[in-house]
């Protein structure tokens, strides 16, 4: 948060330079080639050189007077960087050049000023459109190479969706998992993970992330929990106690299954 960068050798930890930008880093960070790709607080995207570390160019958007401490989301495809912004704003950049190439707003101006309350889900790539929802209860369909609207559909989730052949899986707000057509964005299914639990506790339990599997969906909670899910009824099979306080989105890797606690 104090806005300082640096480049590290991999093999010897080694410093390879340090460089100070105007304001704090709010997003991931992306490589390609022989750049790399961030949003800063001030919703600017820039374009840096990963040999030194200079900024090669960046690309303003509006910026909202209250800063959003929410981390957002780009990805890159066919020499093209695409990000949202802390306004729901979603801009597809040339890689070389830093020029825009479309620029899609997802929010009302009335919205801009509750910003900071603004929860987006990661982007996510699906042949040629992006995919994203919200917590204000919007799930976009995004055309990728003219930014136009595919669909829009009414589902309250702030979590990274997956898309598996032609079907969504994304978890909202109230623990709804929620299947989507790709192709039309018709909700298929909407099953409640939580009607296990009685009123008292499902109250304390927000979604903290999920992974898609083979035969379950893996959910990890705000106080602990793991569920796992049947994919073919949408049924909670088993509920794991990891810990009381908010885990981490699930990492596969070589059968094994990875997660953070807070």
């Amino acid at each position: 948060n104090f806005a300082k960068y640096y480049g590290i050798n991999l093999q010897n930890g080694e410093l390879l330079w340090s460089n100070t930008n105007s304001s704090p880093f709010n997003s991931q960070v992306k490589i390609y080639k022989n750049k790399f790709f961030t949003v800063d607080s001030d919703n600017i995207l820039r374009c840096f050189s990963l040999s030194e570390g200079k900024e090669l160019w960046n690309f303003k958007t509006e910026n909202s007077f209250i800063k959003s401490q929410q981390k957002l989301s780009l990805i890159i495809n066919n020499n093209r960087v695409i990000f949202i912004n802390t306004l729901g704003d979603i801009s597809s950049i040339d890689i070389n050049n830093g020029k825009l190439l479309w620029q899609t707003p997802t929010q009302s101006k009335s919205v801009y000023e509750d910003a900071m309350f603004l929860k987006i889900s990661d982007l996510i790539l699906a042949e040629n459109s992006i995919l994203f929802s919200n917590n204000m209860n919007e799930f976009f369909s995004i055309d990728l190479l003219t930014g136009t609207l595919n669909w829009k559909q009414l589902v309250n989730s702030s979590l990274r969706p997956t898309k598996v052949n032609d079907i969504i899986f994304t978890v909202t707000e109230e623990s709804f998992l929620v299947v989507i057509d790709f192709k039309t964005g018709s909700i298929i299914r909407s099953t409640d993970l939580l009607k296990t639990f009685n009123k008292k506790k499902r109250k304390k339990i927000k979604p903290s992330g999920f992974i898609v599997g083979e035969k379950n969906i893996y959910l990890s909670t705000s106080i602990g929990r793991l569920l796992i899910v049947d994919i073919e009824s949408g049924n909670t099979q088993s509920v794991i106690k990891l810990d009381n306080e908010k885990l981490s989105r699930p990492i596969a890797s070589k059968q094994s299954l990875f997660i953070a606690k807070n």
